[in-house]
């Protein structure tokens, strides 16, 4: 598609909304619209503003390296906690469940036992 056929192409209303509604369903992000139909993220992030139902999340901004190192460094200990809370939660799932299992096989007082 060429600039000129760009500049002159018009969305509807619905069908922006269309788009912001799988936006903010998470089935779609603002890149991968932006990509398929060859808009800009901006044109988008009007689009959000104008039909999105979710505020748009402050930018963020960063004005050296360090606080980019930081940020960076945040998101993956963000992630390794979330993965250390899953595996605890599976565990804590995987314990009761053998705790119900004992109980039945041995009486509720096995405990005490």
């Amino acid at each position: 598609m060429t600039v000129e056929e760009r500049r002159r192409r018009r969305f509807s209303e619905e069908f922006r909304k269309d788009q912001v509604e799988l936006i903010e369903r998470g089935k779609l992000t603002r890149t991968e619209v932006s990509k398929l139909y060859e808009v800009k993220t901006s044109s988008i992030d009007r689009w959000l503003k104008k039909f999105g139902k979710k505020p748009l999340p402050e930018p963020i901004l960063i004005s050296n390296g360090k606080e980019y190192k930081l940020i960076d460094q945040l998101k993956k200990e963000n992630e390794r906690l979330l993965k250390l809370i899953g595996q605890q939660h599976v565990d804590m799932v995987y314990t009761s469940g053998l705790l119900e299992l004992a109980k039945a096989k041995l009486g509720e007082d096995f405990e005490k036992k």
